[in-house]
């Protein structure tokens, strides 16, 4: 009796079959843990390029404070900036409807501001925000507090020379979706020294020297990623409204471990 080989036309479509289901099962949360594992270094980078860049402004610039640099403006900062950073490139103009189109909502339904004159309106009050194109598609959102004195909700404590400005870094693009934060877009604290600040971290919550009072418990609002309420909560259990997201991910050795 002669031996078969190979296989059958049906055996090679059922096998085929089973692969594209297994696929199918598998490949949704192969891209979740993929995209999840690289928000981590991803945003790494970008704090220690930042960092790298404005300790070599500093040199340049025979001063500590980044308030210092030029005019202490968000302008003279990105034009100087861009010359430390290779690939990037910066817009004078504050941003619009039309050139950042978030999501309607921060990580959990909270709203993502746009104020009434069209700037983009995110955290500490800011009511204008500049675009820094990093390099892989990085883009950074920096608010138009540069050159300000210390201001009222931060205060000058050890190496930290209070803030420069707040900033927030999409990952992926603006115009790449979800543009939610805590999604693809996080947000920082740039100090005066130079340094980057997780907002959510402890780093961020020692320097807050203002406590917000929760008007339902009566009890001073916390800024850090690990708490079980609140706006900066955000953990295996609690999501705020996403804007703490950035200080559990360094604190977590870059590992998302909220869903």
């Amino acid at each position: 009796m002669m031996k078969k080989f190979g296989f059958t036309l049906a055996e090679v479509l059922i096998t085929l079959g089973i692969i594209g289901v297994v696929a199918a099962l598998t490949a949704p949360a192969l891209v979740k843990n993929t995209s999840g594992a690289q928000i981590g270094p991803t945003l790494a980078k970008v704090s220690s390029t930042l960092e790298n860049a404005h300790q070599r402004m500093m040199t340049d610039e025979d001063t500590s404070d980044l308030a210092k640099i030029g005019d202490g403006s968000i302008d003279d900062y990105m034009e100087t900036l861009a010359k430390y950073i290779s690939g990037s490139s910066y817009e004078t103009t504050a941003m619009t409807n039309s050139d950042f189109e978030p999501a309607a909502e921060y990580y959990n339904g909270n709203a993502f501001s746009i104020a009434s004159s069209n700037n983009v309106s995110l955290i500490g009050g800011a009511t204008s925000y500049y675009r820094f194109n990093f390099s892989d598609n990085i883009v950074l959102l920096l608010a138009s507090r540069g050159g300000r004195e210390l201001i009222k909700e931060f205060a000058a404590k050890g190496s930290f020379k209070g803030e420069y400005t707040t900033m927030y870094v999409d990952i992926n693009g603006m115009q790449t979706k979800p543009n939610v934060v805590g999604r693809d877009i996080f947000s920082f604290l740039i100090d005066r020294s130079g340094k980057v600040v997780p907002v959510g971290s402890s780093t961020y919550d020692w320097l807050k020297t203002i406590k917000i009072v929760n008007i339902v418990t009566g009890q001073a609002e916390k800024y850090t990623w690990n708490q079980t309420s609140g706006n900066y909560a955000c953990n295996e259990t609690t999501v705020g409204t996403g804007i703490g997201c950035a200080g559990s991910i360094f604190e977590n050795n870059l590992k998302v471990i909220y869903q």
